[in-house]
């Protein structure tokens, strides 16, 4: 019998010595599910409705949604030497949304003809291909040498809220020297199949220092466009920024500047780009669980009398930093990525800017409240009329140039319910300013109130 036993330890120590590291696997993600009820979107003078309704003076419309999406990853090997890493993501916009179809949808006024099903993951009767692939890289280190490589379709996440977070096909070189970094960068937005050089590349260099008291960073990133018929574009961004924490205060700032140019193709005029971005935060803690903070934004717009600069400043196109720009900021008009991005009445936060005044408590460990005050103005300019761009955000009057764009107050409240269960909400008042008012009606008030519970794992 101990012989027998002998031999069935040496067969399973073989298979253990033969199989791969348990190691060697590992998987995360999170699951979210947001709800949202927002009143009088439109401010009740008939236009720019953002999300759905019909247009009409004194409507009082109110928006009433349920968003829910899951993301996991897979991944395969050792951060330290060579992984493969797997993401995957399922997207709601709305419970009860219409099914994907290949042609108009006329039942959903937030869909239209698309070759592409995502963010359907909530249509009565779920059983429908609905997973989407968010990332897919090999992620490895160079033997002997301080370069890691990552190469696939990967996260770009530069310049924090301001910049851009963007899930893109490219190559990342990373070289480390504790407590310095560089990172040199490659992705690729398009390739238009054909004979000629036809592609949207971005190019990019990055350095960081951290440390504990202070934190710099800065980068170049150059952006050449060919697809196009009409013009080529070669935009390029510069950006510092940096914190620095000496106790009791933590003050963090950026600036980010966009040049370059349009070259017309065609007949087209040429254009310069010419505008920039600027934030600065100083938060003061008073003692344990209560901070207070000051805050400024800032980024040039438009100059609807100047036809040969674009002067408000640009992220990147499709860049995604609009989702988060608002955290832990606004409810209501900047989109907010604690609650699942799920509302926000300026998706494009450029050619404004904003004072903000913020009080943080935490009256136990579990919860953390952020009260806010904002008041947003408009950067661009010019003389008004038909096409003629001289209010920033989307729906505002373009006939008259007006800078008033209102003010939010707002709490946002986050509880821990266990280790990796949370629950957010959020609730904002909007006063909106001169450049929502119709030419027969003053813009009215209104309000949001959001939530999102987030299970990660």
């Amino acid at each position: 019998m101990k012989k027998y036993l002998v031999w069935i330890g040496a067969a399973v120590l073989v298979v253990a010595l033969a199989s791969p590291a348990a190691a060697q696997f590992k998987s995360w993600g999170h699951i979210e599910i947001a709800t949202g009820m927002v009143s009088k979107q439109d401010f009740n003078v008939g236009t720019h409705v953002t999300t759905g309704g019909s247009t009409g003076i004194n409507r009082d419309l109110t928006l009433k949604e349920i968003a829910q999406r899951y993301r996991f990853y897979l991944q395969y090997g050792d951060p330290k030497t060579v992984r493969a890493v797997l993401g995957f993501e399922a997207d709601s916009r709305n419970w009860g949304e219409a099914a994907w179809s290949n042609t108009s949808d006329t039942t959903d006024a937030n869909y239209s003809a698309s070759a592409n099903p995502s963010g359907r993951m909530g249509v009565f009767g779920a059983d429908q291909v609905q997973l989407e692939l968010k990332h897919a890289y090999l992620d490895f280190v160079i033997p002997n040498t301080p370069l890691s490589v990552t190469a696939g379709i990967q996260f770009y996440g530069i310049g924090g809220r301001m910049f851009q977070s963007k899930d893109i096909p490219g190559l990342t070189v990373t070289a480390g020297f504790a407590p310095h970094k560089v990172m040199a960068y490659w992705w690729r937005e398009r390739d238009v199949t054909g004979t000629a050089y036809n592609v949207n590349d971005s190019y990019g260099l990055q350095y960081q220092l951290a440390q504990k008291q202070f934190n710099v960073y800065a980068y170049g990133f150059y952006k050449n466009d060919l697809t196009s018929a009409a013009y080529d574009d070669h935009p390029w961004w510069i950006g510092v920024g940096g914190g620095f924490k000496p106790a009791p205060f933590d003050i963090s700032a950026q600036f980010i500047y966009l040049g370059g140019k349009r070259d017309g193709k065609g007949g087209n005029p040429s254009y310069d780009f010419s505008g920039w971005a600027a934030e600065l935060l100083a938060q003061y803690r008073i003692g344990p669980g209560l901070a207070v903070a000051l805050e400024g934004y800032y980024s040039t717009g438009n100059d609807a009398d100047d036809t040969t600069k674009f002067k408000r400043y640009a992220f990147p196109a499709a860049s995604e930093v609009q989702w988060g720009f608002g955290n832990g900021r606004s409810v209501f008009f900047f989109y907010n990525a604690d609650f699942m991005y799920y509302w926000g009445k300026a998706l494009d936060f450029t050619g404004l800017w904003y004072a903000r005044a913020n009080v943080e408590y935490n009256p136990l460990p579990w919860i953390n409240l952020n009260f806010n005050y904002l008041f947003i103005g408009d950067t661009s300019t010019g003389t008004g009329g038909t096409g003629r761009i001289v209010n920033s955000p989307a729906g505002s009057r373009q006939d008259v140039d007006k800078s008033n764009v209102g003010q939010e107050v707002n709490v946002i409240a986050k509880f821990k319910i266990y280790d990796p269960l949370f629950y957010n909400i959020g609730f904002g008042y909007f006063l909106p300013g001169d450049v929502y008012d119709s030419t027969t009606k003053g813009a009215d008030a209104a309000w949001a109130f959001l939530t999102k519970l987030i299970y990660a794992f």
